[in-house]
């Protein structure tokens, strides 16, 4: 009996033993399983986070509209740019110019760039509303509007502006010229808006929208992508017409032709002055002297001339006479030019010693009209001087404007001066060539002449050129 119980104490442990290891073993494949689980799970809820992250960052939208500058040794600014509008940068953003081309109007958005301690024409930023504003008071068209207050980059700032009927275009169509700044690190940050045919509660309120997303504050690259401006040929013309005198603008004969050749880019340029009197090959006219052309055919017609002589093509034209250049000259506070020679002349009334002068409308137009002279050290006389006088003249007048007050407040000006000159020029061109004229230095403009001389041609007292010696001049500035 005692070995029969000892068989099954043997028999139970044995049993015993075999569950243990069975317990074991279904805890432990248990427990492996239960990590598997886990891990597969961590694993694949952090697969999910990548996956999430990536999905994230490549479907990250990317405003196309967005626009940084890439100044070297300016603090860089950035904003979005209205959707749909073009956008023209110069020299790495110093000045950039924003066109909205496709509403029923025109606008316009320039930001410039203004080292302040080279602004040696105003001592503080503070005078920058009285430099917007003065010099207009003749424009009676304009109403200036109420200054509203805004902030930009987190500076505060002001809204300036004022509207007024615009003669470049379309007479009686309104126009609203709107100016904000900003000053960081030791530079201005110039906003300027241009509207034409905007009304005035829209202009305020697309310009704040913009100036809103202006930042100095963006280390983002740009995305939108900018146009280069290149260069622009301007015909200058002074014709011998007044209100005694027949011709004007339709067909009198011009006695000063002016090419103005100006890179945009880089703000150099040339002057390049024809002798009226130059034989020139006239379409639809046979050979005469250059002169003829407008009387032939008006401005059109000396345009076509004009390119056939210099191979340029002149993008716009610009013509006054007489009775436009006396009053033109009174407008604008007179003119300072030196004289290098001693003038007398009766037929044109001049009579000044060399030396600095200040002319009013009457002495600048008997200067500009003055043949009987000898020129200026090293230049030729006559009517070459004439020639050379004039261009100068256009020159100083520019000149007395400083390059700030012209990038203000030019495109008023220019409107209000439509009172003395005639122009193809349009307010969408006066807003493309703003920037490059609104900062021209005169000393990186140059003043030439095609190489002619007198000579009889027939019988005909005329001015012959070097031909090849004159396409040589040409091909140079078109590559200026």
């Amino acid at each position: 009996m005692r070995r029969k119980s000892k068989k099954y104490l043997k028999y139970f442990l044995i049993i015993l033993l075999l569950a243990i290891i069975a317990a074991a073993i279904v805890i432990g494949v248990n427990f492996k399983k239960k990590n598997i689980k886990v891990e597969a799970t961590t694993t694949s809820a952090a697969e999910t986070s990548v996956n999430e992250s990536t999905t994230t960052s490549t479907t990250k939208k990317i405003n196309e509209e967005f626009y940084s500058s890439s100044l070297e040794d300016i603090a860089n600014y950035s904003f979005v740019s209205p959707k749909g509008w073009l956008l023209t940068e110069f020299k790495k953003g110093i000045r950039t110019v924003l066109e909205n081309t496709s509403s029923s109007g025109s606008e316009n958005i320039i930001v410039s760039v203004e080292k302040s301690d080279e602004l040696i024409e105003i001592k503080s930023e503070n005078e920058i509303p009285e430099k917007y504003i003065s010099g207009l008071k003749d424009i009676k068209t304009k109403v200036d509007l109420t200054p509203e207050d805004i902030t930009i980059s987190e500076i505060q700032a002001k809204i300036y502006g004022y509207e007024y009927s615009l003669m470049l275009e379309k007479e009686g169509q309104k126009a609203v010229d709107l100016i904000s700044y900003i000053k960081n690190d030791g530079c201005l940050y110039i906003i300027k808006y241009l509207g034409i045919n905007i009304d005035t509660s829209t202009a305020l309120s697309n310009f704040k929208s913009f100036l809103k997303d202006f930042s100095l504050k963006s280390t983002e690259k740009s995305v939108k992508t900018p146009k280069k401006q290149n260069s622009v040929n301007i015909l200058i013309l002074g014709d011998d017409s007044a209100f005694d005198r027949p011709g004007g603008r339709v067909n009198g004969r011009t006695d000063i032709i002016i090419i103005f050749h100006l890179n945009l880019e880089s703000g150099e340029g040339t002057i390049v002055t024809i002798p009226r009197d130059t034989w020139v090959s006239i379409p639809g006219h046979g050979d005469g002297k250059i002169n003829g052309a407008h009387a032939f055919g008006g401005n059109e017609l000396t345009v076509q001339t004009i390119e056939l002589l210099s191979g340029l093509k002149i993008d716009n034209y610009i013509i006054t006479d007489f009775d436009g250049f006396k009053p033109l000259i009174d407008l604008l506070g007179g003119v300072t030019i030196e004289v290098k020679e001693n003038l007398s002349d009766s037929f044109s009334g001049c009579y000044l010693t060399a030396g600095v002068h200040h002319l009013n409308g009457e002495e600048a137009l008997a200067l500009s009209r003055n043949r009987h002279r000898n020129g200026e050290p090293g230049q030729q006389g006559g009517a070459f001087a004439r020639e050379r006088e004039a261009a100068k003249i256009i020159l100083a007048l520019y000149n007395q404007q400083t390059t700030f007050e012209r990038f203000i407040k030019m495109p008023v000006f220019i409107n209000y001066m439509m009172n003395y000159v005639w122009t193809d020029f349009t307010f969408k061109d006066v807003i493309r060539f703003l920037p490059s004229f609104g900062k021209i230095n005169t000393q990186n403009i140059k003043i030439t002449s095609i190489p002619s001389w007198p000579e009889m041609v027939g019988s005909a007292s005329a001015v012959v050129y070097d031909k090849e010696a004159t396409k040589e001049l040409f091909e140079e500035i078109k590559n200026q």
